[in-house]
């Protein structure tokens, strides 16, 4: 099959990724591996070391010639900051330049608070999270902030996302910097999660692949040699918004029968609440829509044959709605990430690799891979916090290119 072109960025950006995912590697070995020239290689790896973002590492191998220097990341040189916005829970992730945790904090959601005091507190809660790690603020490249689409990312606003209703027109990006004193740039929570994957290598060979992120909504992120397939508007993915049941009833966002009215974790919940009191379920159910899926899932995971037969449900239609974006983009890997599959990931990963072995289009061609998120609970932030880091280190846009024939 015939593949598109891989998306333009610099030199630099071409060789500090591979630095970042092949080191220990040499300066012959990326003159190769990029067809850049090795005095363009020597110039560029002059600067990255004295920028302190490569360090040389020991000599290789003999092979049959000079023993070649190594090169390697140096994890400390910068770090990223990754934000969750959601209504249950905010979720503040530190990354350091090869991608690992360096701290964490997770706090109340958004709720039905104004997005004023919200972003007051979580300035005030960033802050006490760097104090407490000792982070030296000029490493600090940006702060990737995450939140449900749809949103306008260039102005850094959240436009109508269904659950953040009060939000619609709000300044976040401009209100958090000020907040802060920190950069920050604003993105959907499904599309960092996307390139998070390929930040920690769980994507391992994949050219062309889908994370599918389930929290509250659906959304998705679409990835094309280790870059964000953004679209005109860095809108792309609103799987939850696809319409299922043209007859069905109207959902929040204007549309009719949409994904997320029957399969997201709150229609879910309230399938569930219905079956309570009815008598049909015994399960306790508090009100939180997270801390009830994970109960439905324990559920369901003990035998309990009609928690199982809600989840199950709903994970068909949703693998009926991942077919169709297989068909439409012929990836292969989908990437299943979000809280929402932290205690119903088995019953997800069987009906969805089910659904792209029997029905994808492609399917004669070349297998669709389904697996989990690497780091499934934090799968956003994480992304935010690796998406800054590419941004401000390895700049590079993909909004208009064809992917039907990338596999």
């Amino acid at each position: 099959m015939k593949s598109s072109p891989p998306p333009r960025f610099g030199s630099r950006g071409r060789a500090l990724e591979l630095i970042r995912s092949r080191g220990p590697i040499s300066r012959i070995e990326l003159a190769q591996s990029t067809g850049l020239t090795q005095a363009t290689i020597s110039h560029v790896v002059r600067n990255l070391i004295r920028d302190g973002l490569v360090s040389e590492v020991g000599r290789g191998g003999p092979t049959g010639g000079k023993p070649r220097m190594m090169l390697e990341i140096n994890p400390k040189a910068r770090l990223g900051i990754g934000v969750q916005l959601g209504l249950e829970s905010i979720v503040y992730v530190v990354v350091n330049l090869s991608g690992s945790v360096v701290g964490r904090l997770s706090t109340q959601g958004a709720g039905d608070q104004q997005p004023a005091e919200v972003v007051a507190t979580m300035a005030v809660d960033l802050a006490a999270l760097l104090d407490g790690l000792g982070v030296d603020r000029s490493l600090v490249v940006g702060v990737g902030l995450v939140s449900p689409g749809p949103i306008d990312r260039e102005n850094g606003v959240i436009l109508s996302a269904p659950s953040f209703v009060s939000w619609a027109g709000y300044s976040l990006r401009a209100e958090f910097e000020k907040a802060t004193g920190l950069q920050v740039s604003l993105d959907n929570d499904a599309t960092a999660a996307a390139l998070g994957e390929h930040w920690l290598g769980a994507t391992g060979d994949s050219r062309a692949y889908t994370s599918v992120y389930m929290a509250t909504g659906i959304g998705a992120g679409i990835v094309i040699d280790g870059t964000i397939y953004r679209g005109v508007s860095s809108n792309v993915g609103e799987l939850g918004h696809v319409t299922v049941d043209v007859r069905g009833a109207l959902c929040s966002c204007g549309n009719r029968g949409c994904l997320e009215l029957v399969a997201s974790p709150r229609a879910i919940v309230a399938r569930a609440a219905a079956a309570v009191s009815k008598g049909d379920l015994d399960v306790p159910l508090c009100g939180t829509t997270q801390t009830d899926l994970a109960t439905l899932g324990m559920a369901a995971m003990r035998g309990n044959v009609v928690a199982y037969q809600i989840l199950a449900d709903a994970a068909e239609i949703l693998a009926a709605a991942i077919v169709s974006m297989m068909n439409l983009f012929d990836l292969e890997l989908v990437v299943l990430a979000g809280p929402a599959f932290a205690s119903t990931a088995s019953i997800y990963l069987d009906r969805v690799q089910n659904a792209m072995d029997t029905y994808a289009l492609s399917r004669q061609a070349h297998r669709i891979k389904v697996q989990l998120s690497s780091n499934v609970h934090d799968a956003a932030a994480l992304g935010a916090a690796t998406l800054v880091l590419q941004e401000q280190l390895d700049p590079r846009s993909l909004r208009s290119v064809s992917i039907a024939g990338v596999a």
